[in-house]
């Protein structure tokens, strides 16, 4: 077994062990530094980021900040799962970062367990909370014979916008998938 495979799997039975849907770069670093599969030096992750970087880790993914984390694969059989910070969470949804965060610590939506990173959320999660969460706050209720107001133009409009974020979210799945497929 080579070096990169034993790191791979050492961080699998970790993740499965520690019921975690995934870890950051840095805490796998510790990980393996203590199971004795890297050496602690001046830059120990910088060996296992080059795994990363090589696609030698299984369930390695990188967010386009750049970071690095390694995704629990029987959690996420597929592998590749959208995983969503918090930043692109909120813009997508429509709603700043403080309000996604009360979202988080009052649990009407589930974060992703990734140890002491920012959160991260499974895109499915983030559209059963738009549909069960945002969805019937902003429902438009019309009564018969009242006159159509200013408040229920602006409902109106804003369903709309929530309408293109999540057409904006499925291109954005069909070209990942596309790029996979070439």
């Amino acid at each position: 077994m080579t070096d990169a495979q034993a790191m791979s799997s050492h961080l699998q039975k970790r993740l499965a062990t520690a019921k975690r849907d995934g870890v950051g770069a840095g805490e796998a670093t510790e990980w393996l530094i203590e199971a004795g599969l890297i050496e602690k030096d001046k830059q120990p992750h910088s060996r296992l980021l080059t795994y990363l970087r090589d696609g030698k880790i299984k369930g390695a993914y990188q967010f386009p900040n750049k970071r690095w984390v390694v995704v629990n694969t029987s959690r996420f059989p597929d592998g590749i799962q959208r995983v969503v910070p918090i930043p692109e969470a909120s813009k997508s949804l429509k709603i700043g970062e403080k309000s996604m965060r009360a979202f988080l610590k009052s649990g009407q939506v589930r974060a992703l367990d990734f140890g002491p990173v920012p959160p991260l959320f499974h895109e499915e999660e983030l559209r059963r909370f738009h549909r069960e969460v945002l969805d019937p706050a902003y429902e438009l209720e019309f009564l018969k014979g009242a006159k159509r107001g200013r408040t229920d133009y602006e409902k109106l409009k804003r369903q709309l916008y929530y309408l293109r974020s999540d057409i904006r979210l499925i291109g954005e799945r069909i070209e990942e998938l596309i790029r996979m497929l070439e």
